[in-house]
């Protein structure tokens, strides 16, 4: 039976997930082997696809599902877990999720 692994998330970027974090998650997820999905309420998204990630139009507060299946499972997911926590390092957001939404 493939390793599985899935985590909730919450997009902390006041601009959301556009092409300058989209592009971490799919050098993040083009790390591991394993098979890796973000879903938002019923679109998903492979994690190593630049415009399947953007397609799911994810807005600041939005909440995510980050899935992955096969060896690394739980690594993988856990390495995008923290892209999120960290709101990928955007000074503009601070450097915890939802930080800049009150703005």
């Amino acid at each position: 039976m493939p390793q599985t692994a899935q985590q909730t998330v919450r997009v902390g970027l006041e601009q959301g997930l556009h092409m300058v974090p989209c592009a971490k998650i799919v050098r993040t997820a083009e790390r591991f082997s394993c098979e890796i999905h973000i879903q938002k309420a019923d679109r998903s998204a492979d994690a190593k696809t630049m415009l399947d990630l953007l397609t799911l139009s994810a807005e600041n507060g939005s909440v995510l599902v980050l899935e992955a299946r096969g060896a690394e499972a739980d690594e993988a997911v856990k390495a995008l877990a923290r892209l999120f926590e960290s709101n990928f390092d955007d000074p503009a957001s601070g450097s915890r999720p939802g930080a800049g939404s009150d703005r």
